[in-house]
């Protein structure tokens, strides 16, 4: 058979070529008219360009306002202009993003100021810094310095319309041969940063093209519109750079940082889009607004408001400012530009994504029209600062000015942050302080201050500051940014306050944007002191020392080599020496060895564990100790003097490779994702998977499974196949909103529960607290009733020190449902941390934790809460209270005296649900907004909790741990748990 076919098919190439018949394609029928959708506009009718400079659609093929211009797409455009028109222009990339695209911006000036662009920026640094320049002088050099003027846009990638609008007004910035033009060149140096965010765009350009049908789309809920998870928004790891300035994770930001502070503008714009049912909103803002932004910046926004609302009111466009735009994070980008003098204006431009969207009064507005909105802000904007140019200079001065004044509001306050063991965190604020622009001093010896504010808000007496302490000056030029950036505890005003609560009680939502505290040593878990005065004697300029890790060198026999556990870097290093291969152990306790005393948490490498390493091991701790910066200590001596543990003990645990698991796409929040992702790739920089369907995935790969805090709830999980996966030995990390999923009765998991679940049984909840706390201290029993032949028959019950009992529940549900409405938007808390715990290793006390409206974790007996939100402390004996009140006693009448009595009744010593344990007092509020009813609700929960299930454990962060990668404290308990979870709290059976 196969033979006969075979010459068949010989036969018939012989007889000559095979013809098919043409393939025939269906033409796409031409599109039903839609009369309301207008053509891209032209954006400046009536202008004259220079030929020589190659007009936009020649260089991307269509209009600009046609469709989204690609990353590649905006760099071809940016590099023919400046290639083009060399004398007036310079292309500047100032950073990479994580996926290697160039970040670029184009500086537009006249050729004048082109020829001395480097002693232009010069000139402006030192007009910028009164102690380098005298008034006369400065005035002189008010004379020829041009005013910088920087517009951004597009920081969120899928916000398409600004980048648009970028190329729109670059062209004609660089290219129109009008007077007005060449004139505005002359007087300002414009920047424009066409994409601040590179791969979020791209990967938003790419769901369009996707999704573009041979149609024009104009409903908003189509996915041509709006994309789908992780959306563009974020960068690379889905982080929103509007919300980086102030903790420059990423490398844009760094970039950005730089660059403005090289360039000092008096006009930074920052282009956005909101919902595409909205309008167009521009500064500037309402209330609440930082008290640290200069108090100039009020009258320069209404003047640019002013123009630009008359600019739009000229096409009879529609917009608006204030509204829900407030100003209190100081992290924006346009509010970050305004505490260093600059007037920051934000645009929200109604977002379309492509072709353009029906709006609720039938018209359409077009993608185009959305780019021209921005294209009119903007060159209302620039005109306004070429009319004023030397007034936005001077005004830029005189703040600066302001901020060095000795009687001015930063004249005599100086922050002193404490030196630590955990030096990497030390390290990266000092850097960040530097990248700031901050002037930072440090001392070289011990010195006493007589009075300072700590961090709970005491003002502490006789305090000693170690060398090595930093020293921080608020009276410096850049003091309004240093201010908003470390001032502990900045308070919103009174009307600002008002407002928020009537908003919650009428409507149940906040008028507040973002986070209400932000303190940059707070989020670094670092202790710092505002001390009231300038510099003491002999503080030097902070010279930063080049991080040099290594395994330090000896030539005896070695035993065992340390990694301190008080350093950050500690868990990373086991982390990756056990992706190495190499056996790891950690320490339960701190410990001493060879003379050198080393804290919980260090990770130990014992030659004994080993002895069949195939390679060098000395070698692999060496290479790992280089590649993180951090010092390796060889140990000759495995003996703890005294009661301090030894080698072999059993307080120093053998480790478990993490395998690591995390759940993402679906409802799951891309913030938090993104956050955590970067936390496993930067600071431990190990092997992980990402899953989106942990249903059906097979868990058994992993022994750590992190979920992410989601939007809503999800059924990406089995709780089934996690149930046995926990009970078989994997660590399941639940966070935020993620954890109801595991603490619900129905899932038969977790036995922590929400506050709402457990409201009759406050008591159990409440005996657990007084517990642990009593664990903590000493509770010796008096010798001569504890060596007493005969019983005593007084003995004390912790809840008996409780005056009173906790209302029914049906009291308790409405309370609860009343304070709930209070819940923070975003507050710093002080944690109590459990020392006993191995999730807190490099953890000191207070830690600064964050609260929001998401869970309220109730642990009672059988689960450990090794953080929960309240310090304790001791309270003031009370004959210091008595002392301090003495006086307004004694000016009391006898009669009112004897009607306070009758009036006074036993208070039951509680704050909300839980009682305070005997002689203490209870510290809650670190920095934020955190009303009377939320602090009752909040106080004494736990912020994460650790219990065994099986021979597996659940651990439960009511907060995101690793939120915008900047909350370094609670980071670290994340670290511990995904690191020596595996370990420490789950069980393996043992392989021979």
């Amino acid at each position: 058979m196969r033979t006969a076919l075979l010459s068949m098919l010989v036969a018939l190439l012989a007889s000559g070529p095979l013809t098919f018949p043409p393939v025939t394609v269906t033409a796409a029928l031409p599109p039903t008219e839609l009369k309301d959708l207008a053509p891209p506009p032209n954006f400046f009718p009536g202008a004259t360009y220079d030929p020589a400079i190659p007009a936009p659609e020649t260089l991307l093929g269509f209009k600009i306002g046609q469709r989204a211009a690609s990353a590649a797409e905006i760099q071809r455009c940016l590099q023919a202009w400046t290639s083009a028109a060399p004398d007036r222009t310079r292309l500047v990339e100032y950073a990479r993003s994580h996926e290697g695209r160039p970040l670029h911006y184009v500086v537009v000036t006249a050729p004048s100021n082109l020829n001395r662009l480097d002693n232009l920026q010069q000139d402006l640094a030192r007009f910028a810094d009164p102690r380098q320049t005298t008034d006369a002088e400065a005035a002189k050099l008010l004379e020829t310095l041009p005013a910088v003027a920087w517009l951004a846009y597009t920081i969120h990638g899928d916000e398409t319309e600004g980048s648009d609008a970028a190329l729109a007004v670059l062209y004609h910035l660089i290219a129109s041969a009008d007077a007005d033009m060449a004139k505005l060149r002359e007087n300002l140096v414009v920047i424009v940063d066409p994409l601040m965010n590179p791969d979020g765009r791209e990967r938003f350009v790419k769901m369009i093209a996707e999704h573009r049908g041979a149609l024009p789309n104009v409903d908003d809920q189509s996915l041509v519109h709006d994309g789908y998870w992780p959306y563009g928004r974020g960068n690379h790891y889905l982080f929103d750079l509007n919300r980086d300035w102030l903790w420059a994770v990423h490398p844009e930001t760094r970039g950005r940082l730089r660059e403005v502070a090289g360039w000092n503008p008096v006009l930074f714009v920052d282009a956005h889009g909101m919902g595409s049912q909205d309008t167009h909103l521009f500064s500037p803002p309402r209330e609440p607004i930082n008290p640290h932004i200069p108090a100039t910046r009020a009258a320069w926004s209404e003047r640019f408001a002013r123009d630009q609302a008359a600019a739009f009111d000229l096409h009879g466009l529609v917009y608006y400012s204030g509204e829900w735009h407030e100003e209190w994070y100081p992290g924006y980008s346009d509010a970050y530009a305004s505490y260093r003098g600059a007037v920051g204006i934000l645009y929200e431009q109604a977002r379309i994504a492509e072709d353009g969207v029906r709006r609720p009064e039938g018209r359409i507005l077009s993608y185009g029209e959305s780019v021209q909105h921005h294209v009119i802000g903007s060159l209302a904007n620039l005109r306004t600062a070429q009319k004023n140019a030397r007034e936005l200079l001077q005004s830029l001065r005189d703040n600066r000015k302001l901020a060095l004044d000795p009687a001015g509001p930063y004249g005599h306050r100086t922050f002193a942050v404490l030196p630590t063991a955990n030096a990497s965190r030390f390290r990266d604020f000092t850097d960040l302080a530097r990248l700031h622009g901050f002037e930072v001093f440090q001392t070289g010896s011990d010195f006493t201050v007589a009075t300072a504010t700590n961090q709970l808000g005491q003002v502490v007496t006789a305090t000693n500051l170690p060398a090595g302490t930093l020293l921080i000056p608020n009276r410096q030029p850049l003091g309004h940014l240093l201010a908003a950036a470390l001032e502990f505890d900045p308070r919103l005003s009174a009307r600002a306050l008002d407002e928020e609560r009537r908003e919650l009680l009428r409507q149940g939502r906040s008028r507040l944007y973002d986070t209400t505290a932000w303190n940059l040593t707070m989020f670094f878990g670092l202790e710092a002191l505002m001390l009231p005065g300038d510099l003491p004697p002999g503080a030097q300029p902070y010279e930063p020392t080049p991080a040099t890790g290594g395994l330090t060198r000896t030539t005896g026999p070695v035993v065992a080599y340390v990694f301190d556990g008080a350093d950050d870097l500690s868990v990373a290093a086991a982390a990756r020496l056990m992706e190495r291969g190499v056996q790891v152990r950690t320490a339960e306790k701190d410990f001493e060895f060879d003379g050198r005393r080393f804290a919980r948490g260090s990770a130990v490498v014992t030659v004994l564990d080993n002895r069949t390493y195939r390679d060098d091991l000395a070698a692999a701790v060496d290479q790992t100790a280089r590649e993180l910066g951090v010092r390796a200590a060889p140990v000759a001596s495995g003996f703890g003097p005294g009661e301090l543990a030894d080698l072999g003990g059993r307080h120093f645990q053998r480790l478990e490779p993490p395998r690591v698991a995390l759940l993402g796409r679906g409802r799951f929040d891309f913030t938090d994702y993104g956050s955590i992702w970067h936390t496993l790739d930067h600071r431990l920089a190990i092997r992980h998977s990402h899953l989106e369907d942990g249903a059906s995935a097979d868990l058994g790969r992993y022994n750590v499974l992190i979920v992410p805090n989601a939007w809503s709830g999800s059924n990406q999980l089995s709780l089934e196949a996690v149930k046995e996966w926990v009970r078989a030995g994997g660590t399941l990390i639940a966070i935020g909103s993620s954890v109801s999923r595991f603490t619900a009765d129905a899932a038969g998991l977790s036995r922590v529960r929400p506050l709402p679940d457990v409201l009759g049984r406050l008591a159990d909840y409440e005996l657990t607290v007084l517990r642990e706390w009593l664990g903590r201290g000493s509770n010796t029993v008096p010798a001569e009733v504890l060596w007493a032949h005969q019983p005593t028959n007084k003995l004390s019950y912790p809840w008996q020190i409780v005056e009173g009992t906790h209302p029914d529940e049906k009291e308790l549900k409405r309370r609860d449902a009343w304070q709930a409405l209070f819940m923070p938007q975003g507050a710093l808390l002080a944690g109590r941390v459990d020392t006993n715990s191995w999730l807190t290793f490099g953890c000191t006390e207070p830690l600064p934790v964050l609260a929001d409206r998401r869970s309220v974790l109730m642990a009672a007996d059988g689960v450990e809460a090794p953080i929960r939100y309240g310090y304790l402390t001791r309270a003031p004996h009370p004959a210091e209270s008595a002392a301090k009140d003495a006086a307004a006693t004694d000016a009391k009448t006898e009669d009112t005296k004897k009607g306070e009595e009758k009036k006074q009744q036993p208070e039951p010593p509680r704050i909300g649900w839980a009682a305070l344990p005997p002689g203490t007092e209870l510290h809650l509020r670190q920095s934020g907004l955190l009303w009377p009813e939320a602090t009752h609700r909040i106080a004494n929960t736990a912020y994460v909790t650790r219990e065994s299930f099986g021979r597996g454990q659940i651990i439960l962060f009511a907060t995101p741990p690793t939120f915008r990668a900047a909350t370094r404290g609670p980071m670290r308990v994340f670290l511990n748990a995904v690191v020596y979870g595996p370990g420490l709290g789950a069980s393996h059976s043992f392989m021979p």
